[in-house]
């Protein structure tokens, strides 16, 4: 089973290299055709900000790709067949110029190689459906918010064009700041967010104090040519942030199928210098998730320490006492209750030289729960205790209490609350998400000519102007629709953004017969990826 994992991590990195390529167009197809970068320069660019993205995104995306199916029933022969699949399909697709989508041909791949093993009721039909939907929502949003963005730059008037840039600007970091703690938005995104919008108005103002007495249309391309670097820039941020991920996921799944084999059989062939240093130990975390009576979504995230005789966790804005129910800080505030000089954690604190009064600080002295899956359990990753069978608690587990306002009187989840485990970049060895990163970029370098000359020319003749405003709509769309943990296709994003800048000349600047024949290959990528998926699996166990 060892060496069936490395083959499989083995070909997860060469998918991603491929989906490197594959997508490259994606990044960079807009920025060749309008002649900003040559192409060399461009997939440098376009490869540097896909690395870059490492130290932006989570693992909800990931998260999202890996819970295609049930995770409880699948083995690496799924795993191996679904990657085989998704690799094939998009070499082919490379190969015949069609910009399908690497997000879509894994998921297919995955759910068709996992339905062969167990049948249809190991599929997440939920996640699938969703995911499903927004190939066609995601050129949807993208045209829309090219649309708009479009109409809003070519305003003449500048008064009008800057005030409404800058109310659409702050609308849309006050919303994404508002579901932060929802969508687990990262805090440096809002940053890169705020700061696009912010260069943009920017720019534009710089461009009037300058040029206003004496415009030219050579001097306004110019201008677009340098906002087009910028808007280059952050799709290929988003692209890198969103397609690493959901190989990330696939290798977690695999990591964790095999440390679940491992941990029942602790006999099973490891090499040492593996695991002496952990390199394969993937584990996840546990949340509660439920809506609050205002209906807002809120996450349960334990996060638990131990400190003398007393052991504290974490629930939401809260450090309370296990033992005694007391709230060490509420509302992010420390109790004035509290007596600081005998309070082991609050000591240990003062110690360590951290600022008490600051909760973000003090609460990450506390660790959050690893778990993994067994079938239908949840098991505490240390002890190796049930944590919850099904949905009802373990009462003999040793932190079963901090779960008492999720639970009701016989010890089952509240109706409404579900439970969630899912990798972040702090259970994972760090070279998975590193590898991955790394070699999408390397094979953004490679290129995807033939894809570039569909995305770049056969679906509309862009501008610079037009290259800033799809490719600034469709890094919104990647920002925002990969927090929610979407695995939504870039290919899909980019060309939606293409068309919505298209239409704001006329309909009929769209080739709408390019564009019908994009859709065929979308719609047909999940299918078709599914049926390789499960022919591999059939002959890869054949003598098994």
């Amino acid at each position: 089973m060892f060496t069936l994992l490395i083959v499989i991590i083995v070909i997860a990195l060469l998918f991603d290299l491929v989906n490197g390529f594959h997508d490259a167009a994606n990044s960079i197809a807009t920025v060749v055709s309008t002649k900003v970068l040559s192409p060399t320069q461009a997939v440098i660019w376009a490869a540097f900000f896909n690395f870059i993205a490492y130290w932006v995104f989570d693992m909800s995306v990931g998260n999202t790709v890996a819970k295609t199916v049930d995770g409880s029933v699948i083995n690496l022969w799924v795993i191996l067949s679904g990657l085989l699949a998704a690799t094939v399909w998009n070499l082919l697709t490379w190969k015949l110029g069609i910009p399908s989508s690497s997000s879509h041909t894994l998921i297919g791949g995955f759910a068709g190689a996992a339905v062969a093993h167990a049948g249809f009721g190991v599929l997440n039909l939920e996640s699938i459906g969703f995911t499903v939907l927004f190939i066609f929502l995601a050129p949807f949003i993208g045209g829309i918010i090219s649309f708009f963005i479009a109409m809003v730059t070519i305003q003449r008037s500048f008064f009008k064009k800057i005030s409404i840039s800058i109310l659409i600007s702050v609308l849309t970091v006050y919303v994404t700041y508002a579901l932060k703690d929802t969508l687990d938005i990262k805090p440096i995104m809002i940053w890169i967010i705020g700061s696009l919008l912010a260069l943009f108005i920017i720019v534009y103002c710089w461009y009037e104090i300058v040029n206003s007495k004496n415009p030219s249309h050579t001097k306004e391309g110019n201008m677009y040519k340098k906002l087009q670097l910028l808007s280059s820039a952050a799709f290929s941020l988003g692209h890198g942030g969103a397609d690493s991920q959901k190989v990330m996921g696939i290798i977690c799944a695999a990591c964790i199928v095999y440390a679940n084999g491992y941990r029942t059989n602790p006999d099973a062939n490891m090499p040492d210098f593996v695991k002496e240093h952990n390199l394969l130990n993937t584990t996840e975390i546990l949340q509660v998730v439920y809506k609050n009576d205002e209906g807002k979504i809120k996450k349960f995230k334990p996060a638990v320490g131990v400190f003398g005789k007393d052991t504290l966790f974490v629930d939401g804005k809260k450090i309370i006492d296990l033992s005694t129910g007391e709230k060490i800080y509420e509302d992010e505030k420390l109790n004035s209750k509290v007596n600081v000089s005998t309070n082991p954690f609050l000591s240990s604190l003062i110690k360590d030289k951290v600022d008490i009064k600051n909760f973000e600080k003090a609460s990450k002295k506390l660790t959050k729960l690893e778990v993994y899956s067994d079938k239908k359990d949840i098991k505490d990753v240390v002890t190796n205790e049930v944590i919850f069978k099904g949905k009802e608690i373990n009462p003999d587990y040793r932190y079963a209490k901090i779960f008492s306002k999720y639970i009701d009187k016989e010890g089952k989840l509240i109706e409404g609350h579900k439970l969630e485990t899912k990798v972040t970049k702090d259970t994972m060895p760090t070279w998975i998400a590193f590898g991955c990163y790394l070699m999408i970029g390397l094979g953004t370098l490679m290129g995807g000519w033939k894809i570039v000359k569909t995305m770049g020319t056969k679906i509309t003749k862009v501008t610079p102007l037009e290259g800033v405003c799809s490719e600034t709509a469709g890094a919104l769309t990647l920002f925002t629709v990969s927090q929610m943990g979407v695995p939504v296709s870039t290919t899909h994003t980019i060309t939606g953004s293409i068309i919505g800048v298209g239409a704001t000349k006329r309909l009929s600047a769209v080739r709408w017969g390019v564009t019908i024949s994009l859709l065929w290959a979308w719609i047909l990528t999940i299918p078709v990826s599914a049926l390789i998926a499960a022919l591999f699996y059939y002959i890869t166990t054949l003598f098994v």
